[in-house]
């Protein structure tokens, strides 16, 4: 993510503020707590933050009179807002009025994280909006993703017993995205086949779209039955043919059955099969390369 961002989280449960908070520290960020809006506003006019992330339901200033004072601010902060309220008219207005994101809750918290520092990745790397109004990057990303959510939906009931028992595993360190980050900065630099700004301000669209997450993998049998432990993995890049993955330890499955929270497509998960093809040591992790079986 390069530069350290200080973000602040606001909402008036202590564990939600904590979850949230140690979930973005992992992703790089520093990260600072207020129980209500009134608090939050003092903070951030005595310290401005780079990202906010707040609730809604608040006592004494509630999240969206929070969000439109901070919208209001000559150096707006990036807004993610947390809300159990699932209204599309709800969503429709925050983001209407400058809100980058929306999460409902209950929140997947590594999954806001990512998203999160994805924005700032994506502007450190200079992606410009289109005519519609969406970057470039994610354009492309969303095209993956939603060709991806195609063959998801076709292997839905087949790998839905593969994830049951993959809440409690544990995420890959935190130095896997920093790592990533310098993979993707030598890729770059070596024209490797990675949506990238070119040297005239626009994006080349080419193959694979960087898109650091992390996934449940099951090693799995040519039938789909899982034949070894789950594990999580961290998301390199993806295509609507394949996926780059890094891990901690080398696998010898011939087949993995992948989950991950779609980025671009907001609240979609995406379960796909994917044939391993490599899993080569990349000191000190282990690079993975995948072909998705698109055939029962």
């Amino acid at each position: 993510m390069g530069l350290t961002r200080r973000t602040l989280v606001v909402d008036d449960e202590p564990q939600v503020r904590e979850l949230t908070s140690r979930a973005l520290s992992r992703c790089g960020f520093v990260c600072d707590q207020a129980e209500d809006g009134q608090q939050a506003l003092e903070m951030f006019d005595a310290r401005p933050y780079d990202a906010v992330v707040t609730d809604l339901r608040m006592p004494r200033l509630h999240g969206h009179a929070l969000c439109m004072e901070l919208l209001d601010r000559p150096r707006r902060p990036k807004i993610l807002v947390l809300t159990a309220l699932a209204e599309a008219r709800l969503v429709h207005d925050m983001m209407s009025r400058g809100v980058d994101d929306v999460f409902h809750k209950p929140v997947r918290y590594d999954v806001l994280a990512m998203k999160l520092a994805a924005m700032f990745d994506r502007e450190n790397a200079g992606y410009r909006p289109g005519a519609d109004g969406e970057d470039e990057f994610l354009a492309a990303l969303r095209k993956v993703e939603l060709s991806l959510l195609e063959l998801s939906d076709f292997f839905q009931d087949r790998l839905e017993p593969a994830f049951s028992n993959a809440d409690d595993l544990s995420d890959p360190p935190a130095a896997v995205k920093s790592f990533i980050d310098r993979l993707r900065e030598a890729d770059e630099e070596s024209d490797g086949k990675l949506l990238v700004p070119s040297d005239t301000g626009h994006t080349r669209h080419l193959e694979r779209v960087a898109c650091y997450t992390t996934a449940v993998a099951v090693p799995v049998s040519r039938n789909f039955v899982p034949c070894d432990e789950a594990f999580k993995v961290a998301v390199r890049d993806v295509s609507e043919g394949g996926v780059r993955l890094l891990h901690t330890r080398v696998t010898n499955a011939e087949f993995l059955a992948l989950s991950w929270e779609a980025t671009a497509v907001l609240s979609k998960q995406i379960r796909v099969v994917a044939k391993v093809t490599r899993c080569r040591p990349l000191s000190p992790f282990y690079d993975l390369g995948g072909q998705f079986v698109t055939t029962e």
